[in-house]
């Protein structure tokens, strides 16, 4: 825990009389305070930089505000706002992510198809083929996306909750392009991957649809 960080909070802050400072130094959380009804300020970082929220059940329920620096007055008058907001009671029903999902699921009468272990599992081996080709739709987007993009320039899938999962397509071939010039157009090379992703599935018993004609691999969140 950093100590410099949270007794600047300690001293800036205004701890309504219902809400408790919990200190855990076996935690990620450098301030923390909780009320009833498992609703909780956190406060996760270093002097140099972290981010805050309001949670419900260890679930984030408030939007997540980042720090660059020890708190100046703007953001702890952030910090301030949200912790009086949850004593005021305003994320006492505020709906967690887990509570989303599974409203999505009842009203569509989705079933479960994969859990997180095999989502982790199999995220860690496509992580290990460079450019792979892949998108994947979620419980809350409207529409599939249009366009494939890279695993390595995917930044948010490796800490993405995957509970929210839809499906998930993986292209079979990977496209490399290099440059010859201004006036030229790249090059491109392609490299079938088809065996090496479907060896992936197998090993962990992840079922898939395989489309030949586009030479598209999808697993499946939810169906």
């Amino acid at each position: 825990m950093d100590q410099e960080l949270y007794q600047s909070l300690c001293d800036s802050l205004d701890v309504p009389h219902s809400g408790m400072i919990q200190l855990n130094d076996m935690s990620d959380d450098v301030f923390r305070i909780e009320w009833p009804g498992n609703i909780a300020f956190t406060v996760r970082g270093t002097k140099k930089s972290g981010w805050f929220y309001v949670e419900r059940n260890q679930q984030q329920v408030s939007a997540v505000f980042h720090y660059c620096r020890i708190p100046d007055l703007r953001t702890i008058g952030i910090m301030q706002n949200l912790i009086d907001e949850a004593e005021s009671g305003k994320y006492n029903n505020k709906k967690t992510l887990s509570d989303r999902i599974q409203d999505v699921i009842q009203q569509r009468q989705l079933t479960s198809y994969m859990n997180k272990t095999k989502w982790l599992e199999l995220i860690n081996d496509i992580k290990a083929i460079p450019y792979l080709s892949i998108k994947y739709k979620t419980l809350f987007d409207e529409f599939e996306p249009e366009l494939y993009w890279t695993v390595i320039g995917d930044e948010y899938l490796c800490h993405m909750n995957t509970a929210v999962i839809e499906w998930f397509k993986i292209e079979d071939v990977i496209k490399k392009y290099s440059r010859r010039g201004l006036l030229l157009e790249p090059e491109v090379t392609e490299e079938k991957v088809k065996d090496k992703i479907q060896s992936i599935f197998e090993k962990y018993s992840i079922y898939f649809e395989y489309e030949r004609n586009s030479g598209v691999f999808t697993v499946f969140g939810y169906r």
